[in-house]
């Protein structure tokens, strides 16, 4: 997955858990920039649960397929790279913002 389906992927909460059983959020339906943060929000929530659903059955002994664990917390791990690169590019534009001499 490329950083251009994953970005959009974060942003709109297209894409679905990975794992079946999950309790997920609901995302909400708004086009604001609150309503996109919230979304991702939901999504990068609902990446780390599926990461360690997936862990936790390969510690128990019900997963098989190590490829899909690791395929899930890589999800997972990159997800939250990118919304913390989202959130200091935000806090650099908020203190930019803020130091500007009107």
């Amino acid at each position: 997955m490329n950083i251009e389906k994953l970005a959009t992927s974060l942003l709109t909460g297209v894409s679905q858990p990975a794992t079946q059983g999950i309790k997920v959020q609901e995302a909400p339906e708004s086009g604001s920039f609150s309503g996109m943060v919230e979304q991702a929000m939901v999504n990068l929530n609902d990446k780390q649960l599926a990461a360690d659903q997936a862990v936790q059955g390969l510690v128990a002994g019900d997963a098989d397929n190590l490829h899909t664990v690791m395929i899930r917390t890589s999800e997972a791990q990159l997800t939250l790279d990118l919304a913390l690169q989202m959130r200091n590019k935000v806090l650099e534009a908020y203190n930019e913002v803020k130091n500007m001499q009107f």
